[in-house]
């Protein structure tokens, strides 16, 4: 795959790819390559999925001190790390990378173990991106982060997982009742966090032992469309989030 068409690929501007740090830039074009040929040849199912919301965090504190291309560099990273690590050849079943809203993207899975799988590999490439950037330099050889920017440029994320129907209004636009109720939830977690509802909950449950999940309670909230609140669990949280990496 051309640079170019990873570009596309992501929705992002054109030259985006480019400032992917060089430590990192071959696995994730490898990565992304591979996702594109999953998509080409999969078909997108209406039915049950899980559906994901994984948002950057901090981004308002970012673009205040990063300055605005540092702060466009450190949300292009993410959305590159987030479909890169979809291509880790661990797929079982059904995935789909949805589109970028703002600094959030939006998946869809078929499948707990994959999800889990991705979650994983995601917060992996967060943590290669962010100590690639450290050590980024410009032309002239001077750091492209001083010390004091390497904790705000740093890739942080939470996820939260729902579940529901979903139906295509066209090959690429999901539409579902869940996908609109997820970004009630998002502010109930915090940066490394691995959030899902109860429904999540007792479909996945079987798995969690597999997957070496001990989820917690994490409050409630209630979603639109229904009267009830709607319990919610912290099923694992990324210990590399909690503290900034040198």
């Amino acid at each position: 795959m051309a640079t170019e068409n990873v570009d596309v690929f992501l929705g992002l501007p054109r030259g985006s790819f480019d400032h992917i740090p060089s430590y990192c830039k071959a696995q994730a074009l490898a990565a992304i390559a591979e996702v594109r040929i999953l998509e080409q040849n999969g078909i997108f199912r209406t039915g049950v999925h899980y559906i994901v919301l994984m948002d950057l965090c901090a981004s308002t504190e970012a673009a205040k001190l990063l300055g605005q291309k540092l702060h466009e560099q450190r949300i292009q990273s993410f959305v590159t790390a987030a479909v890169a690590a979809l291509g880790g050849g661990y797929l079982k079943a059904y995935a789909h990378f949805v589109k970028q809203i703002g600094d959030a993207v939006l998946l869809i899975f078929s499948s707990f173990i994959d999800l889990v799988s991705w979650w994983r590999e995601a917060h992996d490439l967060f943590t290669l991106y962010s100590s690639a950037w450290n050590r980024e330099v410009d032309t002239s050889g001077k750091p492209v982060l001083t010390n004091d920017l390497m904790g705000v440029f740093q890739i942080r994320a939470k996820t939260v997982v729902h579940i529901g129907e979903i139906s295509y209004f066209d090959r690429n636009d999901p539409i579902s009742v869940a996908v609109n109720q997820i970004f009630k939830i998002e502010k109930k977690f915090g940066p490394g966090d691995l959030g899902a509802t109860q429904n999540v909950f007792d479909v996945a449950e079987p798995f969690f032992a597999q997957l070496d999940l001990t989820p917690t309670r994490a409050g409630s909230s209630k979603l639109p469309g229904h009267t009830l609140e709607t319990p919610l669990w912290l099923l694992e949280s990324d210990e590399a989030s909690k503290y900034d990496l040198a």
